[in-house]
């Protein structure tokens, strides 16, 4: 019983760091996103 608890536990462990890579991933981009298109604003409004 508490081998099966032990590979139920890794196999959790190991999806919530894909889901926890994947979000870290997604909120890095979408910050390059936010402060690339700031930049280009910025650029935008220097240069009209």
């Amino acid at each position: 019983m508490k081998r099966t608890f032990e590979t139920l536990l890794r196999a959790l462990q190991s999806r919530f760091a894909t889901l926890g890579l994947l979000g870290a991933l997604f909120v890095t981009v979408t910050w390059w996103f936010i402060v690339a298109r700031g930049v280009w604003l910025a650029v935008e409004w220097a240069s009209a």
